[in-house]
């Protein structure tokens, strides 16, 4: 791994992204580099004329400023757009530092200093605006849990450097060299803004959502946004906005009381500058990303006015600290809150926004920063003055204020969790309110059965002809009949029967019901398991099922590594897309298992979201996951989910199970599991790649004798492998077994015939099915029926009913409409697909024009597998949308 690798692991950076990263963390550094210089040009004036006073009203005047300066902005980003309103930002910060330029050069009075510090609040503000603004259409919330504090640490060694360099200036004149080096910075800043937009695309664009069900009223939304979130927000920012500036103003006021000279002061407070902005730095790089990581985004968000609040409370100890003790406290105090305001508040308080639509988003930071936040530090300047004008209150009345405000925003922050969370699920539930989970049936007509009856209609279940009328009276018979089908549950290991049985449970409203298919789902066999989850989400959760499903989670997160191990060690292709197909299931009963541990509507959601092509979507579910279920459990789960290489996911996974045994070697833990565990074709493709040892007999005789030609194919070949390695134990073996010898000469007998392996290679390469993954076009291989067709031979006439598709392994077939030749159709082609969905007389006639082999899929056996395999029918309906469409465009 290259250093640069290593780096962007150890900062939580994929590599597709780290060229993004760069661009946004040179941008911020840039942003930090003009404003710090501003900064500083500032306060050597300010602090040079009676700071007690002229600060506050720097305050006021600045808060004033921004808060029309933030509704300038507002105006122009609605109407402009995001993109060329970031430019046009930087282009009016860059002309406003030319003004500040000739403030510094020709005034020393307290106005110009006012001024320019006002000129440096406005230009922080469009700066803030415009970074973030970028940032939050470019990074989805994952993405900005991740990334935020890493982008956003730009700006500390830049405002580091601004605070060293500030103990170089000793007069004006120097001050303007600082400008002159702000007006370099924020033009480079243009140019990468330049450069990211030519690679992203800068634009509020999100899908419509649907109504809110708790939305702030429409005259407010304006002023407080269209989300309860964003409201909260905005008033815990101006709480916090004006602590902040509380703190930094008595800071200051505090070291210039104990320092008198002019240098000493700004030497001390660029020093404790540039400390803060390094300790920033460091906590922002290493330490933000995995303290969220671990603890969530609530404690992390309450981490700063839970923490101020206790420092604050410990004012009231100072009478009895030394004469240096109020200095340093001050400077902890500052200190605390900067670093904890940069490398963690401010990170987590913007991704909390990201659940929002775009617009809103944008909305929702421009409210913030650029209304509430002014008004909070506008509110700080005028308490700060009271005390000069009524010197009764004391020094205390500052602290008291701060702390009142501070527990204000710890309380509304609190809440704003909560809200969050329903932003997110707002973000992934459906425009249009529909019904996840199918009300239950409930009994009615016939209530009752004799015990003979409900036997054969649980049996008449098995039988194509019987199964309609024996599933309708089922039905009807509601609660009466769930005796019988979890009798007959317990007695059938058939899997299409133990799916019907399990489905009719499911849609009676009964304990009883509900405990047959939780008995089901603990059955070792994950197909039932699956089965009977499926069946459950017609079922509440049921706290006192808990530990059940918790058990079943950890079991299936443990074959998930265990599979994630077999994948890594193989490099046979059709084995590895086998396993990804299993891993897929996994998924899905851990989805169905969640379900019954935590909201079903939320985990639904979350379910159908993760798998949704937009990538904002995807992320706002993973976040739901992320915040609503165990922390192991989704660090797991988003592992599954993401695009990694297995071998990396597994080894994510063994430092999430560490106790955990080492995982078995994959051919053998597929093996030996079998069709339990695995569908038949991963199986027959892990015994395939299987080389057995001279003791490994034991592991074939299940194979040998399954239902599936896949398995039985693949462990004849097995056997044969084995008889010829191992001559001797083949030998020692048939004394036992005296029928080995006949399976292997029928199994060479066979080898002329095409095998069920080879048919489902004819189904991958057939454009009806290239999109089904094997393992599901394996269930189709039992109903393929071979046909053989002669030259000239009709295969069926226009008008004939159909119901048979077919596909072409050897010759050609061509389709006539009278003595009109439509298509020829040759080795992987098919034709009569319609004839699957419908029973309609054939619109042409087809005919074999050189001796044809084909496979048959009659419509009835089709409708079996479809009941089995929706993704079948998914696949079908896919191809014939293309079909359709082109045939439109032909039309027009």
């Amino acid at each position: 791994m290259t250093l640069r690798a290593r780096w962007q692991q150890l900062l939580g950076i994929r590599p597709e992204e780290g060229r993004t990263v760069g661009l946004f963390f040179l941008h911020n550094f840039l942003l930090g580099i003009g404003t710090i210089l501003v900064y500083v040009a500032a306060n050597v004036i300010l602090l040079e004329n009676q700071p007690e006073r002229n600060l506050p009203l720097a305050y006021g005047v600045a808060a004033l400023a921004m808060m029309a300066a933030g509704q300038i902005y507002a105006h122009f980003e609605h109407h402009l757009g995001l993109q060329r309103v970031a430019v046009r930002v930087l282009l009016a910060v860059v002309a406003l530092m030319a003004v500040l330029a000739v403030l510094v050069a020709v005034g020393h009075s307290v106005a110009a200093a006012v001024a320019i510090m006002t000129g440096y609040r406005v230009i922080y503000l469009l700066t803030n605006l415009e970074f973030w603004g970028v940032s939050a259409v470019v990074f989805d919330v994952r993405q900005g849990r991740r990334l935020f504090s890493v982008i956003s640490s730009g700006d500390m060694p830049a405002k580091a450097l601004g605070a060293v360099l500030a103990l170089l200036i000793h007069n004006h004149t120097e001050l303007l060299w600082l400008l002159l080096l702000a007006f370099g910075a924020y033009v480079g800043a243009l140019l990468v803004l330049q450069a990211t937009g030519r690679e992203h695309v800068v634009e509020a664009r999100s899908r419509a959502r649907a109504v809110r069900t708790e939305a702030v009223a429409a005259p407010l939304q304006r002023w407080f946004g269209s989300s309860r979130l964003v409201l909260t927000m905005c008033l815990s920012m101006l709480a916090i906005a004006a602590v902040t500036t509380g703190i930094e103003y008595t800071f200051f006021v505090h070291v210039k009381h104990r320092f008198h000279d002019q240098s000493v002061v700004m030497r001390y407070v660029s020093t404790v500058l540039a400390l803060t902005y390094l300790v920033a730095l460091i906590v922002k790089l290493v330490v933000t990303g995995k303290v969220l990581d671990r603890a969530g985004v609530r404690p992390v968000l309450l981490a700063l006015p839970g923490l101020v609040v206790a420092g604050l409370a410990l004012y009231g100890l100072h009478d009895t600290w030394a004469d240096g003790g109020l200095m340093l406290y001050f400077c902890i105090l500052f200190l605390t809150l900067e670093v904890l305001r940069r490398a963690f508040f401010d990170p987590v308080f913007l991704v909390l926004f990201q659940p929002l639509p775009a617009p809103e988003r944008l909305q929702a930071h421009t409210l913030a920063k650029g209304l509430y936040e002014p008004l909070g530090m506008g509110l700080a300047g005028l308490l700060l003055l009271l005390p000069h004008l009524v010197p009764a209150l004391g020094t205390g009345f500052a602290f008291g204020w701060m702390g009142a405000l501070m527990t204000g925003a710890l309380l509304l922050l609190y809440r704003t969790y909560g809200q969050y969370i329903g932003e997110l699920q707002h973000a992934v539930s459906r425009r249009f309110a529909l019904d996840d989970v199918l009300p239950a049936v409930a009994a009615h007509g016939q209530e009752t059965a004799s015990e003979e009856e409900l036997t054969g209609l649980t049996r008449a279940l098995a039988d194509k002809s019987t199964r309609p009328a024996a599933t309708a009276q089922l039905r009807q018979l509601g609660v009466a009949a769930v005796p019988a089908l979890t009798q007959a549950l317990q007695t059938t290991t058939e899997e299409a029967q133990v799916r019907r049985l399990a489905h009719l449970l499911g849609q009676v409203p009964s304990a009883a019901s509900r405990n047959a298919l939780v008995t089901l789902a603990q059955r070792p066999v994950l197909t039932s398991r699956e089965a009977a989850l499926r069946a459950l989400r017609n079922f509440p959760p049921e706290p006192t099922d808990a530990p059940v499903f918790q058990a079943l989670v950890q079991q299936e997160l443990l074959l998930a590594r265990q599979l994630l191990h077999a994948k890594a060690a193989t490099e046979h292709q059709p084995l590895r897309d086998a396993l990804a197909y299993e891993l897929h299931r996994l998924e899905q009963r851990l989805f169905g298992l969640l379900l019954q541990l935590y909201p079903p509507q939320a985990i639904a959601d979350a379910q159908r979201s993760v798998a949704h092509a937009a990538r904002e979507r995807q992320a706002n579910a993973l976040e739901i996951l992320d915040n609503l279920i165990a922390r192991p459990v989704y660090q797991a789960l988003q592992t599954l989910l993401e695009l990694r290489p297995a071998a990396e996911k597994a080894r994510i996974f063994d430092r999430l199970f560490p106790t955990a045994a080492a995982p078995l070697p994959g051919l053998r833990f597929i093996i030996e599991k079998g069709e339990t565990v695995f569908s038949d074709w991963t199986l027959s493709q892990a015994i395939w790649q299987w080389q057995p040892a001279a003791t490994d007999f034991t592991l074939l005789p299940p194979h040998l004798e399954s239902t599936s030609l896949l398995v039985q194919e693949s462990a004849l070949d097995a056997l044969s492998r084995w008889a010829t390695a191992h001559p001797a134990a083949y030998q020692a073996t048939t004394i036992h077994h005296p029928s080995l010898p006949e399976l292997l000469m029928s199994h060479a007998a066979a080898a002329a015939h095409l095998s069920a392996a080879d048919r489902v290679a004819l189904l991958q390469h057939t454009a009806l099915f290239a999109q089904t993954p094997a393992n599901v076009l394996s269930s189709i291989v039992p109903i393929m029926k071979e046909v053989v067709f002669e030259a000239q031979e009709q295969i069926f006439a226009k008008g004939d009913l159909g119901t048979s598709l077919f596909i072409v392994h050897q010759g050609e077939v061509s389709v006539f409409n009278g003595a009109q030749q439509l298509a020829t159709f040759r080795p992987g082609d098919f034709f009569g697909e319609l004839a699957l969905l419908d029973a309609e007389p054939r619109s042409a006639t087809a005919i074999a024009q050189t001796s044809v082999l084909a496979f048959r899929l009659d419509q009835d056996d089709f409708y079996d597998v479809m009941e089995e395999r929706p993704e079948v029918l998914r696949n079908i309906m896919q191809v014939l949308c293309q079909r359709l469409r082109r045939q439109n465009e032909m039309v027009k």
